[in-house]
């Protein structure tokens, strides 16, 4: 007949499953699948986990802050565990701030220069002192960026303005 189709569906006389034919086929297949299972699993894992090329080492710095001596007029320099230590203050810039006006000096060293203490000594009322840009010297010869320092500088009392 012309047109008309006929499928045969033969069944395995021994197993409704042809592919449990033979068991140790099945358990061998099995654990190859397990196996390259486990072979993928471990090459992608590898291929995010590598290291990187360059690795950098930041060291912690012994120096803290800074502090303003204002009995011998100078800045020290504070360690972490809060002790006075002596080393150098490279540079910073020294900001004062009156009621009219904000002078700025620049200073190389821990005391203030005579520039400095000439401004704030013919202040007539407290004014605000502000230490930017701290830069220090460890004890290994680096520069070390140290926190700003704000204080408040009171003048003597014989330029101090007389309240009636």
């Amino acid at each position: 007949m012309p047109g008309r189709f006929i499928f045969e569906i033969r069944r395995y006389p021994s197993s409704k499953k042809p592919y449990l034919q033979n068991r140790k086929t099945f358990m061998r297949l099995k654990g190859l699948i397990v196996v390259l299972l486990f072979a993928m699993v471990a090459v992608t894992s590898g291929l995010y986990a590598q290291e990187p090329f360059t690795i950098k080492v930041k060291k912690e710095s012994d120096l803290s802050k800074a502090v303003f001596d204002n009995v011998d007029l100078r800045l020290m320099v504070i360690d972490r565990f809060g002790n006075p230590k002596e080393n150098k203050i490279a540079s910073y810039i020294l900001y004062i701030k009156g009621k009219r006006e904000t002078a700025s000096f620049e200073g190389y060293s821990n005391k203030l220069t005579g520039e400095m203490l000439n401004y704030l000594k013919k202040q007539k009322s407290a004014v605000k002192i502000f230490f930017t840009g701290i830069n220090a010297v460890d004890d290994e010869g680096h520069p070390v960026k140290l926190p700003d320092v704000i204080d408040t500088w009171f003048p003597e009392c014989s330029n101090c303005i007389k309240v009636r």
